[in-house]
């Protein structure tokens, strides 16, 4: 599954999760199952050149800031 996903092949991805659903343990059945509801949002982050990394990391650097105005 991890192959698929970094070589960005979402129907190879989905496929291996539908194909062994049934015969994982009970807890990892529920993470397949939160991918298969999600699956629309998962295949446009593998098929899009979008990412709101930078946005992230600016949020981080301004909470880190502002914590850090804290000791003056």
């Amino acid at each position: 599954m991890l192959f698929h996903f970094q070589n960005k092949e979402p129907d190879k991805f989905f496929g291996l999760i539908e194909d062994n659903l049934k015969q994982v343990h009970p807890l990892f059945q529920t993470v397949l199952k939160t991918f298969l509801k999600d699956k629309e949002k998962i295949v446009n982050a593998l098929q899009l050149p979008y990412s709101n990394a930078n946005l992230e990391a600016t949020n981080k650097f301004i909470k880190l800031i502002k914590r850090n105005a804290f000791g003056f």
